[in-house]
């Protein structure tokens, strides 16, 4: 089992509470996400609206070699948490190929990369996730828990139903080489043969 810092789990809670209260203080009115890093390729409606900071959760939590586990922060770069599983020979099922895509994005905006052939999208791999609700509370949401309607919702929402704040995603053990063969084919028959 490979943990970051013994306090970047505490530092999460503490994150999380933060984040809830300052969302429930927040007065009405339109609210944006407030971050390092977009992947929005469209023009953004540039109105008056309240931003919600939620750049601190960029973390990789926990990495778990005996269950194939990585535990992550909704906004930590998929390029940080592969640095960080890669030292211990894992990486998770399905990478974008963008570096700076968000593993949180991944799954509320539907990531898709040339693994998914096998691995299904980048939620199809994910065990647990605690979702921050618009009133303020957060929520751990689990296929088979009571809030397995949200765990099912929250792909491809796009933040509509909540903010994701953490996640646990299944990993697969990698190897230091990748053994990679280039098949030709002149017509279309012998390639679908």
């Amino acid at each position: 089992v490979v943990t970051e810092s013994a306090n970047v789990l505490a530092g999460y809670t503490s994150r999380r509470q933060a984040l809830a209260s300052t969302l429930s203080g927040l007065p009405p009115g339109p609210m944006r996400l407030q971050k390092e890093t977009s992947n929005l390729f469209r023009n953004r409606n540039t109105g008056p609206h309240h931003a919600l900071d939620v750049s601190a959760f960029n973390h990789v939590l926990n990495i778990d070699t005996k269950r194939n586990t990585i535990e992550v922060e909704g906004m930590t770069p998929y390029a940080d948490v592969i640095s960080a599983s890669l030292r211990v020979g894992l990486m998770p099922k399905v990478v974008p190929q963008l570096k700076s895509i968000t593993v949180g994005g991944a799954i509320s905006g539907i990531g898709i990369e040339s693994s998914s052939f096998r691995y299904g999208l980048p939620h199809e791999s994910v065990l647990e996730m605690d979702v921050l609700l618009a009133g303020g509370d957060v929520v751990t949401c689990t296929p088979d828990n009571a809030h397995q309607d949200l765990f099912f919702g929250v792909p491809n929402s796009y933040g509509t139903l909540g903010y994701i704040l953490r996640l646990k995603l299944e990993a697969i053990p990698v190897k230091p080489y990748v053994q990679l063969t280039h098949l030709e084919f002149d017509n279309s028959a012998a390639f679908f043969a």
